[in-house]
């Protein structure tokens, strides 16, 4: 989202179901909108937001009584905007010191912060040096899983493991995997994920997440929450800093975190993958030097994604930094209706939708593509 223009919103693990996500770790990522608005993504997310007893547990940490009819709600801006907010901008995460962005893209995201002060929020510095990137090192078994309740539902694939080489039978798998049927031996990945799966299938098969990388990732959530909370006094041996805006150290509840989204700044993706802590991320303008949009990210409390969009649409109707991307449209398609080009390409794709891409012969990927232009 921050480098399409978009906004975007990263749920708190338990707002929506995880059901039929092909997973990098369950225990760390969810599924989230991408929209062109805030307004949309309140109404996409109001429209994912559910409790799945059966397939994704942790949904019911969501109880039904404290989520919202509609996120629609927040979006209020006297009511659940910028003034009398208490934002901190994160300063320090774990051995990061650049978390709210380098370059352009820091310089952003200053001028974002300037703006939410000119509309009345507070601002503050926040420093976590003992965050930790935590983790469950279950991808393995978290695919193999996936498979499993793919086939189980009714689903067809040639795929049914990670790597047969590696492959072990447990209740959460299928009972077996043949050679060509594991992802790593048919070399079914690109060049830029076959490292990420190699990686992945040296883990354990079996491996589900322990109690004890469970219960590290309820602690790092608990340092951030406290810290949040303003209750600096609680962290026991764990460090974190919190200066106004002349630099005193103070103790505050804040209602948000700001940051640099994504990878950047020392991997501030992992924040809130550790943490299981919403966040949704809005654009604050054009990185020239890398020629993208860039945006910026409001975290939030665990189940607190309406804070955040309260936020979020404040300072997107005060700023409308969004632009639409300069996309040239093909002649082909100058005096098409969309109905009209959705209509050919589902035509198109439903000849191949029972079987593997991988064997479609060519003549099937020719003909789809004549029927999607015409020509």
């Amino acid at each position: 989202s921050s480098v399409s223009g978009l906004v975007g919103i990263r749920p708190s693990i338990g707002v929506i179901s995880r059901k039929g996500i092909f997973p990098l770790s369950h225990i760390r990522d969810t599924g989230g909108p991408m929209t062109r608005s805030v307004r949309d993504s309140a109404l996409m997310l109001t429209a994912m937001a559910s409790i799945d007893p059966v397939d994704d547990p942790d949904t019911t940490l969501f109880k039904a009584e404290d989520r919202p009819d509609t996120y629609l709600r927040f979006l209020d801006r006297d009511t659940h905007g910028v003034k009398g907010k208490k934002i901190g901008v994160l300063r320090q995460l774990g051995t990061s010191t650049t978390p709210a962005g380098t370059g352009e893209q820091g310089a952003l995201i200053e001028q974002a912060v300037a703006t939410m002060r000119t509309m009345g929020a507070e601002v503050y510095d926040v420093f976590l040096p003992s965050f930790q990137n935590r983790g469950g090192g279950s991808t393995h078994f978290d695919t193999n899983r996936y498979f499993f309740e793919f086939v189980r539902d009714g689903g067809k694939s040639p795929r049914k493991c990670l790597s047969s080489a590696f492959f072990a039978s447990n209740p959460d798998v299928l009972p077996n995997c043949g050679t060509t049927e594991g992802i790593l031996e048919t070399l079914r990945v690109g060049p830029r994920t076959a490292g990420l799966v190699a990686v992945s299938a040296s883990g354990d098969p079996g491996g589900k997440p322990t109690q004890a990388q469970i219960d590290a990732i309820a602690l790092e959530r608990d340092y951030v929450t406290k810290v949040m909370n303003g209750e600096l006094d609680a962290l026991g041996d764990k460090e974190a800093m919190v200066l106004d805006a002349q630099g005193n150290a103070v103790k505050v509840k804040l209602d948000a975190l700001v940051l640099s989204p994504g990878p950047t700044g020392g991997r501030t993706c992992d924040f809130g993958s550790t943490t299981q802590m919403g966040s949704i991320v809005v654009p604050v303008g054009f990185d020239s030097q890398a020629g993208t949009p860039r945006g910026m990210e409001i975290f939030v409390r665990r189940f607190d994604e309406g804070t955040g969009l309260g936020i979020a649409f404040d300072f997107e109707q005060a700023t409308l930094h969004r632009r639409a991307p300069d996309i040239v449209a093909s002649p082909l398609y100058a005096n098409q209706t969309i109905g009209e080009f959705n209509s050919r390409a589902q035509m198109a794709l439903m000849k191949a939708q029972f079987e593997a891409p991988e064997d479609l012969p060519v003549e099937t990927y020719v003909q789809a593509l004549r029927d999607l232009t015409g020509l």
